[in-house]
């Protein structure tokens, strides 16, 4: 195997990634390199990972509990705290049980392999995180993907399946694109057809609808519609970890059968009381969400006005993307806002389909709106 030809040729297609180094917190301003810089590049949507009553909820823990969890959950990584958090999302979801895990990757990989056997159908929209994916390569279900939220070929892929279990599996808000599938025409083909319906709602909870609750409240869906919720910490809550909501049978399956919840240490004590308090503050400090709801407002509002809609790709989300085409021209309009103070990633494959290539800009409660003009400026050359 020759490493240096593959990365040779990775650099050589535009394609080669090289991390950066944060010496802030996350902020409307962030420290890259050394280099102060306008910030459109975060998941923290609500602005949470530096809040003080956060922090010290995390402190405190640490200081009773100690830093670390100690081991998997069915040994002695799951304490009290661990169980308020699981408790007090399944109450905020409206959802029997919650079950925590440490990363949303492994929450991801859990339900497949818990849940599906080897010849039963996983039929996933194209446009899926990974962690959907490889939920289904891992598990050696039989993966079937229907076109990006076409819900007449996810009927059709149903229609074939004979007496095959299945189950669909859908991003709440696709990270890349920013849009939404109709969770209701995808709830009534799953009751039509049988299957369950799992949603990952990572880039949707804390930031959709009227309370918070993610896409299914925005789009006035509940546990009746849904059978599986998965979600992260790592975004709007500013935390780390991840969960998976469902019946009180789905969940005790994946606590029996979940591999990657028997074998993997807990959620450190620290992480899970952060978590604990923010889903106070998503619930007390509505505003955050409020304000990044106008934002996306504001900033799709300016995009038309400036006739830039025509790059900008379809989206009412905290995730706006602009289609640059090649990774080459990514790359170059990327470096050109660094030039100018703004941070933002230019998204290539394999994250996005060749010449697909985009800027991701993303959405915050740490911005104002006269950033969202700076960016503007920026983006029609005034700059």
């Amino acid at each position: 195997m020759n490493f240096s030809q593959q990365l040779s040729a990775l650099k050589e297609k535009q394609l080669f990634r090289e991390r950066v180094v944060r010496t802030s917190k996350v902020d409307r301003y962030v420290s890259i390199n050394g280099t102060e810089l306008l910030n459109f590049n975060s998941n923290d949507y609500l602005g949470l990972s530096a809040h003080p009553a956060i922090l010290m909820a995390a402190r405190e823990a640490a200081v009773k509990m100690g830093h670390g969890s100690t081991g998997s959950p069915l040994m002695s990584g799951y304490t009290a705290i661990h169980q308020q958090l699981e408790y007090a999302m399944a109450s905020f979801l409206g959802f029997d049980r919650v079950l925590l895990f440490s990363s949303g990757y492994l929450a991801n990989l859990a339900v497949a392999q818990a849940l599906l056997r080897r010849d039963d159908w996983l039929i996933e929209d194209k446009l899926n995180h990974a962690s959907l994916i490889d939920a289904s390569l891992l598990a050696k279900t039989q993966l079937k993907r229907y076109p990006h939220l076409n819900i007449n070929k996810c009927e059709q892929i149903l229609q074939l399946k004979g007496n095959k279990e299945a189950m669909i599996a859908t991003d709440g808000v696709f990270s890349m694109d920013g849009d939404c599938p109709d969770l209701h025409q995808l709830s009534e083909l799953a009751k039509k057809h049988g299957v369950l319906l799992w949603v990952d709602d990572a880039h949707g909870l804390a930031v959709s609808g009227d309370s918070g609750r993610g896409t299914l409240e925005r789009q006035g869906l509940n546990s009746e519609h849904v059978s599986l919720l998965s979600g992260t910490f790592g975004k709007a809550f500013g935390g780390v970890g991840a969960f998976v909501a469902g019946s009180d049978e789905l969940i005790e399956m994946l606590i029996q059968k979940g591999r990657t919840y028997r074998y993997n240490t807990s959620m450190p004590v620290p992480d899970a009381a952060a978590n604990l308090k923010a889903l106070d503050v998503v619930q007390s400090e509505p505003w955050r969400r409020e304000k990044v709801l106008d934002l996306i407002d504001y900033f799709r509002q300016q995009i038309i006005s400036n006739g830039l809609e025509g790059q900008m790709m379809d989206s009412d989300s905290a995730i706006q993307p602009l289609s640059m085409g090649n990774e080459n021209e990514a790359l170059k309009k990327a470096a050109y806002l660094l030039d100018r103070g703004i941070y933002v990633s230019a998204i290539r494959p394999p994250t996005v389909p060749a010449n697909q290539s985009r800027l991701r800009f993303t959405l915050t409660a740490y911005l104002e709106k006269e950033d969202i003009d700076i960016l503007i400026q920026c983006l029609i050359g005034n700059y």
